[in-house]
């Protein structure tokens, strides 16, 4: 076997024990960056896409990401679990499905895969995908000083 076959397996391989552990400690292909949650959001990419907010709602009460839904972390899993009207009568979004991206993002990325790891575990055909840098980040890329809310 090539070194460099060696190399992305063993690369492959811890990425895939840290994942069982639920400590992603990595950036993948499924982490949103701000400057790509900008275009998603402004239909620039044409992505069609849900975006969750797992933080607490008085949370949310100092500002949110535009076009977000909030479903706390403590019922994340729940929520996915649920029947698409159902879905849609508690939250008001159609609920998500494997035909579009869903971004999850909280205040600083650790409760955002947190949502990932339990909502795969309800529907893993979903395309779940991280804002790692989550509200902190979009907080100071986007609004500076002054809370969108």
């Amino acid at each position: 076997m090539a070194v460099a076959t060696r190399s992305v397996l063993a690369t492959v391989s811890s990425a895939v024990r840290r994942r069982a552990g639920s400590a992603r400690l990595y950036t993948t292909r499924l982490d949103v960056s701000f400057s790509e949650l900008r275009q998603i959001i402004h239909g620039v990419n044409g992505s069609h896409y849900r975006l969750i907010d797992v933080r607490e709602p008085h949370e949310v009460a100092d500002g949110r990401v535009p076009t977000a839904t909030n479903i706390p972390l403590g019922e994340v899993a729940a929520a996915f679990a649920l029947s698409p009207p159902e879905f849609k009568a508690k939250y008001g979004i159609d609920r998500p499905t494997p035909s579009e991206e869903t971004i999850f993002y909280c205040r600083s990325g650790k409760r955002s895969q947190d949502a990932i790891d339990r909502v795969e575990k309800v529907d893993p055909k979903l395309i779940a995908r991280n804002y790692r840098g989550s509200w902190l980040n979009y907080a100071e890329n986007a609004l500076g000083d002054k809370p969108l809310k």
